[in-house]
Protein backbone atom coordinates (compact mmCIF):
# COMPACT_ATOMS: atom_id res chain seq x y z
CA UNK A 1 0.00 0.00 0.00
CA UNK A 2 3.07 2.35 0.10
CA UNK A 3 3.59 1.78 -2.75
CA UNK A 4 0.20 3.01 -4.22
CA UNK A 5 0.29 5.98 -2.07
CA UNK A 6 3.69 6.71 -3.45
CA UNK A 7 2.73 6.49 -6.39
CA UNK A 8 -0.46 8.49 -6.28
CA UNK A 9 1.60 11.59 -4.61
CA UNK A 10 4.09 11.50 -7.70
CA UNK A 11 0.83 11.09 -9.88
CA UNK A 12 -0.36 14.68 -8.36
CA UNK A 13 3.04 16.62 -8.27
CA UNK A 14 3.58 15.33 -11.86
CA UNK A 15 0.25 16.69 -13.27
CA UNK A 16 1.24 19.84 -10.71
CA UNK A 17 4.12 20.48 -12.41
CA UNK A 18 2.79 19.80 -16.09
CA UNK A 19 -0.04 22.01 -15.48
CA UNK A 20 1.92 24.86 -13.33
CA UNK A 21 4.83 24.94 -16.90
CA UNK A 22 1.63 25.42 -19.01
CA UNK A 23 0.83 28.17 -17.42
CA UNK A 24 3.99 29.92 -17.19
CA UNK A 25 4.76 29.12 -20.79
CA UNK A 26 1.47 31.03 -21.56
CA UNK A 27 1.91 33.72 -19.02
CA UNK A 28 5.64 34.18 -18.29
CA UNK A 29 4.11 34.82 -14.76
CA UNK A 30 7.18 34.35 -11.59
CA UNK A 31 4.51 32.79 -9.23
CA UNK A 32 3.64 29.77 -12.25
CA UNK A 33 7.71 28.88 -12.29
CA UNK A 34 7.83 29.28 -8.72
CA UNK A 35 4.66 26.52 -8.39
CA UNK A 36 6.53 24.58 -11.12
CA UNK A 37 9.51 24.45 -8.93
CA UNK A 38 7.51 23.04 -6.02
CA UNK A 39 5.77 20.85 -7.70
CA UNK A 40 8.93 19.71 -10.19
CA UNK A 41 11.06 18.85 -6.76
CA UNK A 42 8.49 17.13 -4.75
CA UNK A 43 8.08 15.00 -7.97
CA UNK A 44 11.61 14.24 -7.71
CA UNK A 45 11.69 13.16 -4.11
CA UNK A 46 8.90 11.23 -4.72
CA UNK A 47 10.20 9.52 -7.64
CA UNK A 48 13.45 8.61 -5.91
CA UNK A 49 11.21 6.97 -3.05
CA UNK A 50 8.62 5.36 -5.60
CA UNK A 51 11.74 4.09 -7.60
CA UNK A 52 13.37 2.87 -4.72
CA UNK A 53 10.06 0.74 -3.77
CA UNK A 54 9.40 -0.72 -6.66
CA UNK A 55 12.72 -1.93 -7.55
CA UNK A 56 13.64 -3.20 -3.73
CA UNK A 57 10.22 -4.06 -2.16
CA UNK A 58 11.49 -1.44 0.79
CA UNK A 59 11.72 1.84 2.12
CA UNK A 60 14.99 3.77 1.43
CA UNK A 61 17.61 3.52 3.75
CA UNK A 62 19.08 6.56 2.29
CA UNK A 63 15.97 8.84 2.78
CA UNK A 64 18.05 12.04 2.40
CA UNK A 65 18.10 11.30 -1.40
CA UNK A 66 14.60 11.69 -1.18
CA UNK A 67 14.01 14.82 1.58
CA UNK A 68 16.55 17.04 -0.80
CA UNK A 69 13.65 17.57 -3.29
CA UNK A 70 11.32 17.76 -0.93
CA UNK A 71 12.96 20.49 1.55
CA UNK A 72 13.66 22.16 -1.97
CA UNK A 73 10.13 22.41 -2.56
CA UNK A 74 9.52 24.02 0.69
CA UNK A 75 12.04 26.29 -0.15
CA UNK A 76 10.30 27.35 -3.35
CA UNK A 77 6.98 27.44 -1.78
CA UNK A 78 8.05 29.69 0.73
CA UNK A 79 9.20 31.75 -2.21
CA UNK A 80 6.22 31.77 -3.50
CA UNK A 81 4.44 32.65 -0.30
CA UNK A 82 7.10 36.03 -0.79
CA UNK A 83 6.65 36.50 -4.31
CA UNK A 84 2.58 36.68 -4.16
CA UNK A 85 2.65 39.42 -1.11
CA UNK A 86 2.77 42.27 -1.18
CA UNK A 87 4.96 44.85 0.29
CA UNK A 88 2.06 46.15 3.08
CA UNK A 89 1.01 41.84 3.75
CA UNK A 90 4.90 41.28 4.55
CA UNK A 91 5.23 44.27 7.40
CA UNK A 92 1.66 43.32 8.27
CA UNK A 93 1.79 42.72 12.32
CA UNK A 94 -0.79 40.09 13.79
CA UNK A 95 -0.92 38.30 16.99
CA UNK A 96 -2.35 35.27 15.74
CA UNK A 97 0.22 34.54 13.30
CA UNK A 98 2.68 33.20 16.60
CA UNK A 99 0.70 30.78 16.73
CA UNK A 100 2.65 28.87 14.41
CA UNK A 101 5.93 29.10 16.44
CA UNK A 102 3.10 27.85 19.42
CA UNK A 103 2.02 25.09 17.72
CA UNK A 104 5.01 24.08 15.99
CA UNK A 105 8.17 24.23 18.67
CA UNK A 106 6.32 21.55 20.95
CA UNK A 107 5.66 19.46 17.78
CA UNK A 108 9.53 19.99 16.81
CA UNK A 109 10.37 18.45 20.74
CA UNK A 110 7.95 15.85 20.06
CA UNK A 111 9.54 14.35 16.73
CA UNK A 112 13.19 15.11 18.13
CA UNK A 113 12.49 12.26 20.45
CA UNK A 114 11.23 9.88 17.77
CA UNK A 115 13.48 10.61 14.98
CA UNK A 116 16.88 12.32 13.51
CA UNK A 117 17.30 15.93 15.10
CA UNK A 118 18.86 17.74 12.09
CA UNK A 119 16.20 16.76 10.04
CA UNK A 120 13.49 17.80 12.05
CA UNK A 121 15.07 21.08 12.80
CA UNK A 122 15.06 21.53 8.70
CA UNK A 123 11.36 20.09 8.73
CA UNK A 124 9.67 21.67 11.28
CA UNK A 125 11.44 25.22 10.86
CA UNK A 126 10.42 25.33 7.38
CA UNK A 127 6.93 24.51 8.63
CA UNK A 128 6.81 27.10 10.89
CA UNK A 129 8.16 29.62 8.96
CA UNK A 130 5.18 28.43 6.21
CA UNK A 131 2.60 28.87 8.69
CA UNK A 132 4.01 32.18 10.31
CA UNK A 133 3.49 33.62 6.84
CA UNK A 134 0.25 32.01 5.95
CA UNK A 135 -1.50 32.93 8.95
CA UNK A 136 -0.30 36.38 8.82
CA UNK A 137 -1.03 36.50 5.31
CA UNK A 138 -4.64 35.35 6.31
CA UNK A 139 -5.10 37.75 8.31
CA UNK A 140 -4.13 40.89 6.43
CA UNK A 141 -6.37 39.59 3.69
CA UNK A 142 -9.19 40.21 6.10
CA UNK A 143 -8.69 44.01 6.48
CA UNK A 144 -8.60 44.48 2.48
CA UNK A 145 -11.58 44.25 -0.28
CA UNK A 146 -12.00 43.53 -3.51
CA UNK A 147 -9.62 40.74 -5.52
CA UNK A 148 -7.16 41.49 -2.92
CA UNK A 149 -9.21 39.07 -1.05
CA UNK A 150 -8.26 35.92 -3.25
CA UNK A 151 -5.17 35.68 -1.58
CA UNK A 152 -6.88 34.36 1.18
CA UNK A 153 -7.05 31.02 -0.92
CA UNK A 154 -3.36 30.77 -1.13
CA UNK A 155 -2.99 31.27 2.48
CA UNK A 156 -5.39 28.89 3.42
CA UNK A 157 -4.12 26.18 0.84
CA UNK A 158 -0.31 26.37 2.36
CA UNK A 159 -2.05 25.76 6.19
CA UNK A 160 -3.85 22.40 4.88
CA UNK A 161 -0.39 21.42 3.31
CA UNK A 162 1.54 22.64 6.49
CA UNK A 163 -1.37 20.79 8.96
CA UNK A 164 -1.43 17.41 7.01
CA UNK A 165 2.08 17.36 6.82
CA UNK A 166 2.18 17.79 11.05
CA UNK A 167 -0.93 15.16 11.35
CA UNK A 168 1.09 13.16 9.01
CA UNK A 169 4.16 12.62 10.67
CA UNK A 170 2.53 12.69 14.32
CA UNK A 171 0.23 9.40 13.25
CA UNK A 172 3.49 8.44 11.55
CA UNK A 173 4.83 8.16 15.02
CA UNK A 174 1.95 6.29 16.61
CA UNK A 175 1.21 4.20 13.80
CA UNK A 176 4.31 3.25 11.37
CA UNK A 177 1.90 0.53 9.22
CA UNK A 178 1.08 1.94 5.49
CA UNK A 179 -2.11 -0.14 5.15
CA UNK A 180 -5.68 1.15 4.54
CA UNK A 181 -6.69 -0.08 8.13
CA UNK A 182 -4.19 2.68 9.69
CA UNK A 183 -4.41 5.96 9.78
CA UNK A 184 -1.12 6.74 8.83
CA UNK A 185 -2.29 6.15 5.26
CA UNK A 186 -5.36 8.41 5.38
CA UNK A 187 -3.29 11.22 6.58
CA UNK A 188 -0.73 10.68 3.35
CA UNK A 189 -4.10 10.64 1.23
CA UNK A 190 -4.85 13.83 2.80
CA UNK A 191 -1.40 15.24 2.29
CA UNK A 192 -1.59 14.52 -1.40
CA UNK A 193 -4.97 16.35 -1.94
CA UNK A 194 -3.27 19.22 0.29
CA UNK A 195 -0.48 19.14 -2.42
CA UNK A 196 -2.89 19.33 -5.17
CA UNK A 197 -5.11 21.65 -3.68
CA UNK A 198 -2.12 24.46 -3.85
CA UNK A 199 -2.32 24.51 -8.06
CA UNK A 200 -6.13 26.01 -7.96
CA UNK A 201 -5.42 28.18 -4.81
CA UNK A 202 -2.40 29.75 -6.15
CA UNK A 203 -4.38 30.10 -9.21
CA UNK A 204 -6.91 32.74 -7.41
CA UNK A 205 -4.06 34.56 -5.95
CA UNK A 206 -2.42 34.98 -9.29
CA UNK A 207 -6.02 36.64 -10.37
CA UNK A 208 -5.60 39.17 -7.34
Amino acid sequence: MELIENLLQLLVTFVGALLSGIFYWKSRRQADFLLLCFYGCFALGAFYWTLYLLLFNTTPHVFYVSEFGWVASLIFLHILQETLATQDERSFRSRSAWLAPAFGVPLLVFYCTFGDILSNLIWCGMMIWLSYCAIRGLAYAKTQMGTVQNMRYFHSGVLCFVFAEYLLWTVGCFWPDTSPASPTFWCDMMLTLAILGLLPATRKAVEA
